[in-house]
């Protein structure tokens, strides 16, 4: 009951810190749909989008698959939204002959939110 209770208060207060800042808190993840051997692909933000990729993401540190992002990052609307290239500018670092995303900060958006990438083998 006590756990209850503990739980209830602290969904409350999570959802009071959402009304207080007049967004989500919750990431969105985005999933990518072009070829990890590509650095411009991955660099591309129209490719990474909300639609499901079926990969297997999170498997590994070689290849990009996916990435939670901040929803004031992102551009479109809820269920197909991709990064909005105003806010956040991409990086391809090479893991041998395939590619993983990173956020360039020096190009980003100072006010845009971190990136945390989901990669694969």
């Amino acid at each position: 009951m006590i756990l209850g209770g503990a739980m209830i208060i602290g969904f409350s207060a999570f959802k009071g810190a959402e009304a207080y800042t007049g967004k989500s808190l919750a990431p969105v993840t985005l999933y990518f749909h072009g070829s990890t051997s590509s650095s411009s692909d991955v660099q591309n933000q129209s490719l990474w989008t909300e639609e499901t990729n079926d990969e297997d993401c999170g498997s590994g540190n070689n290849a990009a698959c996916a990435m939670e992002a901040d929803a004031s990052d992102l551009t479109g609307t809820p269920g197909s939204r991709s990064l909005n290239p105003s806010r956040i500018t991409l990086n391809a670092n090479a893991v041998g002959s395939q590619f993983i995303p990173s956020k360039n900060t020096a190009a980003s958006d100072p006010s845009s939110q971190p990136i945390s990438p989901i990669n694969k083998l």
